[in-house]
């Protein structure tokens, strides 16, 4: 592995709105790179946070402003993009609902946020009832990202959104939160799509063991293997330590309708990102969130056998760090983003690693 660039997607360091957090990438056919965070926010539990979208022309040598793609009346989070092809990418996003902000996370807020967080808060009351309960969601941009469709509501959720499988279909697997029905929180179920996001169906759910159950079970995230195998790793907590994210890993013969019981890989870190590159072998990339704090890789192989050797892609100074995305360039290099603190900044920006294998 081989470091050929360092870099900053965006980086504030004064005002109030300067954090950036879990972000995710894409690219066209024309090699633009397409970059999607929570961005103007004020930390990392912030009512504030928007969905927006950097453009890099010229490889990542170079960032457009940040174009507001989602801002609602909640916190919106943890964006996946999937590009198309003609101009079309899809792209994901997360709310948590109202009373999670207003009972569960109102310290967190205040202790991010200070008294500009806590007094939204006590304007939540006024969110139209339909817009209190959060969710999934997704929407389709065209134009190369330039012009928006209608937002719409699926069931499930991870940061990095979906993937686009050999046959066309979109594969979209995902933990079910928000949905507002108990019986199905926290199951982790695919959907597919065959008309190119237009709508997707449920094809099928992994089964959780009893043991860890959606509670240790987090965001996860796939990719297809040479044989039509689906691959899927999850942030999984085997320990108490929250600061010890592990990844277990499960597979697919059919498409996500069956999925293989979970197996733990005993790496440090998460949550996973998987990208296939035209050589057929996957980049797994993730942070580790254990001293030493980093962005961390390895490589998976078309059987989906993961490597024992762990690469460093960057040193970090602390634990808030990492969601990892990777996009393979028109020139076989590899541009990896992330999030984490620079220079000793008080907030979180968005850094970028450009490599080879």
């Amino acid at each position: 592995m081989e470091i050929i660039k360092r870099g900053i997607v965006s980086r504030i360091t004064d005002g109030f709105f300067s954090y950036h957090a879990w972000p995710s990438a894409c690219t066209d056919e024309n090699g633009v790179i397409y970059v999607v965070c929570s961005g103007m926010r004020m930390g990392h539990m912030c009512p504030f946070g928007k969905i927006v979208m950097y453009k890099s022309r010229d490889m990542g040598e170079s960032f457009s402003l940040p174009t507001v793609i989602d801002d609602h009346f909640l916190d919106d989070r943890d964006p996946g993009i999937l590009y198309l092809g003609g101009g079309k990418m899809i792209v994901t996003r997360c709310s948590h609902p109202a009373h999670a902000y207003e009972n569960d996370y109102a310290d967190w807020i205040h202790s991010d946020s200070g008294d500009a967080g806590t007094g939204l808060l006590a304007h939540f009351k006024l969110i139209p009832e339909n817009e209190r309960k959060g969710g999934c969601f997704y929407r389709i941009l065209s134009d190369y990202g330039e012009k928006a469709q209608e937002e719409k509501r699926i069931a499930v959720h991870c940061p990095h959104g979906p993937i686009m499988l050999k046959n066309g279909s979109i594969l979209y697997f995902g933990k079910e939160v928000f949905t507002g029905d108990p019986a199905r929180e926290g199951r982790f179920s695919a959907y597919v799509s065959t008309d190119g996001g237009k709508s997707f169906e449920k094809a099928g759910e992994c089964e959780i063991p009893e043991e860890l159950g959606s509670g240790r079970l987090f965001e996860v995230h796939s990719a297809e293997l040479e044989d039509g195998r689906i691959m899927a790793l999850f942030r999984t907590h085997l320990t108490e330590d929250d600061n010890y994210f592990t990844m277990t890993k499960s597979f697919s013969p059919d498409g996500g309708k069956t999925w293989s019981p979970l197996e733990e890989t005993g790496i440090c870190g998460s949550p996973p990102h998987l990208c296939k590159t035209s050589r057929g072998i996957i980049v797994l990339t993730y942070g580790r969130r254990a001293e030493p704090y980093g962005i961390r890789g390895r490589l998976i192989d078309g059987n989906g056998n993961i490597s024992d050797e762990e690469f460093i892609l960057a040193g970090c100074d602390d634990e808030d760090i990492g969601y990892p995305a990777t996009v393979e360039l028109p020139d076989g290099t590899l541009f990896t983003v992330y999030y984490a603190r620079c220079c000793g900044d008080s907030t979180a920006s968005l850094m970028y690693v450009k490599w080879k294998i």
